[in-house]
């Protein structure tokens, strides 16, 4: 005899099956279009569903595409972690703002959201903090967190304050990323992707790292893994929302 989980099991299944299929779609839309050009349909065409089905598990584009930037913010961050395991050095933020610049090879989503205008990154943004605010709010609080961690341990100069370091960073990283298509519009030479990787890294070393001894940065990274791994975990409820088979 068939249980009565049994089949909400296999339909809850089948659901987020149904849903990542649609994401996988919406993703790929974008790296290949730009958030724009799409439209639902779009999206429908390409997972293969109706767009009353899409409308089944996103209610509205820029829902979908926050799940979209959710989901591949979670990956990333999960590879961030992998990092910071095998290697202390990986904590600091000269590493992770060369790791996030190369992850565009491995994630051309991450390229895309991040290179788009500001209004697109922006309306995804607003969709993902009018249903789980506590993301955006909690991102915040451990970049803030973790900037001040790494200065408690000597890591980071003190000129400015946790506050302007964490802007020098995150406007570093999102210049790098933004930067070289208007460059070549100009016909600017580029460096590869590498070298721009490896430049992007030495210019926030420069501008926010103190010299780092190997007991500083395991200390400091012991206190680094659970202030992202809590993130990641917020991130990982906002997705399982959409994809129950990832609680």
């Amino acid at each position: 005899m068939t249980t009565r989980s049994g089949p909400r099991t296999a339909r809850e299944a089948e659901r987020a099956k149904r849903a990542a299929r649609i994401l996988d779609a919406a993703g790929d839309l974008l790296v290949a279009w730009g958030y724009t050009k799409i439209t639902i349909e779009d999206v429908a065409r390409r997972a293969g569903v109706g767009k009353g089905t899409v409308y089944l598990h996103f209610p509205t584009k820029e829902a979908l595409f926050s799940v979209v930037l959710v989901r591949t913010q979670l990956e990333v961050g999960n590879h961030l972690l992998e990092r910071f395991r095998e290697d202390p050095r990986a904590i600091l933020p000269s590493s992770i703002a060369r790791e996030i610049h190369l992850a565009q090879e491995r994630w051309p989503i991450l390229k895309a959201l991040l290179t788009s205008d500001t209004s697109t990154l922006g309306s995804m943004i607003t969709a993902v903090n009018e249903t789980r605010g506590d993301l955006i709010e909690g991102r915040a609080r451990v970049m803030l967190a973790y900037t001040e961690l790494l200065r408690g341990h000597g890591l980071l100069r003190d000129e400015r304050t946790a506050e302007q370091q964490n802007y020098v960073f995150v406007s570093s990283v999102l210049g790098a990323l933004a930067t070289p298509p208007l460059l070549e519009l100009q016909s600017y030479p580029l460096p590869d992707s590498a070298t721009r990787a490896d430049i992007l890294a030495e210019t926030v070393h420069r501008a926010l790292e103190s010299p780092a001894s190997p007991e500083a940065l395991l200390a400091a990274r012991d206190e680094v893994l659970p202030l992202f791994d809590a993130l990641l975990a917020t991130a990982r409820d906002v997705l399982a929302e959409y994809l129950p088979a990832t609680r």
